[in-house]
């Protein structure tokens, strides 16, 4: 049975543990490998990052509270946040980065920055 190179699908020569037929095989083998990794991380970063902008141009704005249905028309995701914390029965607190958010039974999203410069 010929060996191939895992990479190329190269007939493979030499050691037989030998997987690659060149370093060029090898290093894109293991960052295709990573990148695949990567992919969820980069996607949630990525809504992270969206729905932080969202919450920082409120505060910007001088805006510390705003409709879900505006956030939702911007698409904020409440689905994806990097923690949160139950701050007393049926309220929580969802932190995006150094911003934080709570939602109220009215349907208002209030905003606030948890870490300070």
């Amino acid at each position: 049975m010929e060996r191939k190179c895992l990479r190329c699908g190269a007939p493979l020569k030499g050691r037989m543990d030998k997987k690659f037929c060149s370093d060029e095989c090898r290093t894109d083998y293991h960052n295709d490998l990573r990148r695949l990794r990567e992919k969820g991380l980069r996607e949630v970063n990525g809504i992270l990052s969206h729905n932080w902008r969202l919450l920082s141009s409120q505060l910007r704005d001088g805006r510390d509270r705003v409709s879900m249905a505006e956030l939702a028309s911007h698409d904020f995701n409440f689905d994806i946040y990097t923690t949160s914390r139950k701050v007393f029965p049926g309220r929580r607190i969802y932190a995006c980065y150094n911003l934080a958010y709570r939602i109220s039974p009215t349907g208002y999203v209030h905003i606030f920055r948890i870490f300070e410069k």
